[in-house]
């Protein structure tokens, strides 16, 4: 029997290849990124069988055998595919269609409807462009997206019409039984025929994981509910099974960290705009485990950042829960909680990228999570605190399948109990008030973002003018930079610079074109380098600024040690402070920087 792709996605959504490569090869260890071991399919003394488990592959350089966690079973353990497809469906709890003979005819129809959603993603992008789609156009503008973003999104717009879309597909030649098994037209209860399923909306296409065109999500224009509407379920379209954006993000993800878990559809996209390019988003409903499964082959730690309101963090709190149902060792989730009333979409358009990264870079765990969902409103110095405290924690344990992962976490946040009854600490916040980190309060992340440009300014120093780059490498090793990408970013130009090879220049001078180049073009333009002349003696102005700003940390570090150890009656080391005070040197980017600038 062949199976319709959407089910062998999901079969393999559920499936670890690592956990079924180890029933045949147990000593596999972690080099890097991969799980090495000996090849299962060839004699060998070192490994050079290696699995990829967040792309789900395995390959051998020895031998060359590669393929997928169905392939591997199939090669390891016999049988047809469909025996394959059966046995690890059983295995994984996943339902599988009744079994028919292949059918031909069965096999077109579902090639017409991936062509006919094709043709219909076209049609509505058209449109977008045509004077009935001016409302959409303005709305997308109104957005602040480029017409470069909206192409590669392939963003369009569904006309008013009873039959716009419809008409226009079947004079391509598609059958009205094709357009509804695809989602694209609803079949009238009145007699009049079929039509338009999306009319007088934004449309964003979905795509499956080898970017296939799928369904549609479309935004109404006006206040008419509901406000976003999605394809329902045909045999295409699940979107249980499915992540926005999910085939765009998967290879930035090798090189720019973990997947990003959104809202929705335009959080994606002013990310993807922004210079983020690993930001996905369920379909208008909770997350699934499915697709937190999903998540997890691509990153061993995805973050979730849902909007700073209420809803958002009711959100997330509902995806740490059904985190529990799937966790496996080595997996987890890290939470980022914006500013109440922002959403990233906002925030970035406001503050820039950097805003987010920084906040990006110190995520609450999911354990941290779970705990406030367990402890929220109670008051653990009392009994009855402690035992409903207790009682939530037992319940939450008994959603956590894996053995080894439930023993981990309920090791910790017994220990969490345990020292909220011996503080007597009492919790009063709501359910979805998380208490973030102090990097995720309101305004301390713009304050952190300020504070760096002088380190700013040296990095973007070197990336305008990288030939300087081998008489200042040991500075750049002192710079304290935030975790992040500015890190990534100074990392990476010490290991070209290492190389020492003829054309290591060229290669930094190529920083534009490879996977830093958001965050460079970044910081040349909000550190404003990019603005200086050609002929500027970029050595000297580095090697001057970074002296600057070692007078400024020795400064604030006399500052610092000063306010934490003066006796505030003696007037001697209060002038002493104040001298400090009012001596600080001035921040040495501020004749280069507008105030206006973008932060990283």
């Amino acid at each position: 029997m062949k199976y319709p792709p959407q089910i062998i996605d999901q079969l393999k959504a559920r499936l670890n290849i690592l956990d079924e490569v180890r029933k045949v090869v147990p000593a596999m260890k972690k080099k890097g990124r991969y799980w090495w071991g000996n090849c299962p399919f060839h004699s060998e003394k070192s490994p050079s069988f290696h699995v990829r488990d967040e792309q789900g592959s395995y390959y051998c350089f020895g031998c060359g055998a590669s393929g997928d966690v169905l392939k591997f079973v199939q090669e390891t353990q016999g049988g047809t595919f469909g025996d394959v497809v059966e046995r690890l469906a059983k295995q994984v709890g996943l339902k599988l269609p009744e079994k028919t003979p292949e059918n031909p005819a069965a096999r077109a129809a579902h090639t017409d409807g991936l062509k006919a959603l094709e043709r219909a993603a076209i049609f509505f992008q058209r449109c977008l462009h045509s004077p009935e789609g001016a409302s959409g156009l303005r709305y997308l503008e109104n957005r602040q997206l480029s017409p470069e973003t909206m192409s590669e999104f392939g963003l369009g717009f569904a006309p008013e019409s009873f039959s716009a879309t419809k008409d226009a597909l079947l004079s391509e030649g598609f059958r009205p039984e094709t357009l509804r098994a695809a989602g694209l037209t609803v079949e009238s209860t009145k007699g009049r025929g079929d039509y338009d399923r999306f009319r007088g909306r934004v449309m964003f296409p979905i795509h499956n994981g080898r970017g296939e065109a799928v369904g549609f999500g479309g935004r109404v224009m006006d206040k008419s509910e509901p406000k976003y509407l999605n394809t329902a379920d045909t045999a295409w379209f699940n979107k249980s099974y499915l992540l926005y954006n999910l085939h765009r993000a998967r290879p930035h993800v090798k090189t720019s960290g973990a997947p990003v878990l959104v809202e929705g559809y335009m959080d994606v996209i002013a990310l993807w705009q922004a210079g983020l390019k690993t930001a996905v988003a369920p379909l208008g409903t909770a997350v699934t485990s499915e697709q937190l499964r999903m998540l997890w082959q691509q990153h061993p730690c995805p973050l979730v950042c849902l909007d700073g309101d209420a809803a958002g963090r009711t959100a997330a709190t509902r995806a740490a829960l059904r985190a529990c149902e799937t966790l496996e060792p080595g997996h987890s989730l890290g939470f980022v909680f914006l500013p109440h009333g922002e959403d990233p979409d906002s925030l970035v358009r406001k503050d820039g990228l950097g805003a987010l990264r920084t906040l990006m870079a110190n995520p609450v765990p999911l354990e941290q999570v779970l705990w406030q969902h367990i402890s929220a409103g109670l008051d653990l110095a009392t009994a009855d605190g402690k035992a409903a405290a207790e009682a939530a924690l037992a319940e939450l344990l008994r959603t956590i399948t894996n053995a080894t992962v439930r023993r981990a976490y309920a090791q910790s946040l017994k220990d969490k109990l345990w020292q909220g009854t011996r503080t007597g600490k009492t919790f009063t916040k709501k359910p979805t008030d998380f208490g973030a980190a102090p990097a995720q309060a309101p305004l301390d992340y713009g304050k952190t973002l300020q504070g760096d440009s002088a380190l700013r300014f040296l990095l973007a120093l070197v990336c305008r003018w990288p030939n300087i780059v081998g008489h200042v490498d040991e500075l750049i090793g002192e710079l304290p930079l935030p975790p992040g990408p500015l890190t990534d970013l100074a990392r990476h130009l010490m290991r070209v610079h290492a190389r020492a090879t003829p054309d290591h220049v060229t290669a930094l001078a190529d920083l534009l074109d490879g996977p830093h180049a958001a965050i460079v073009d970044d910081i040349l333009a909000s550190s404003g380098v990019r603005s200086l002349p050609d002929d500027t003696d970029a050595l000297a102005l580095f090697q001057n600024q970074f002296g600057i700003w070692q007078d400024r940390k020795h400064h604030q570090q006399r500052r610092t040690e000063t306010l934490r150890t003066m006796k505030w009656f003696d007037p001697l080391a209060w002038n002493d402070f104040k001298a400090l005070n009012d001596n600080s040197p001035p921040d040495p980017t501020s004749p280069l920087t507008g105030g206006g600038r973008r932060p990283i």
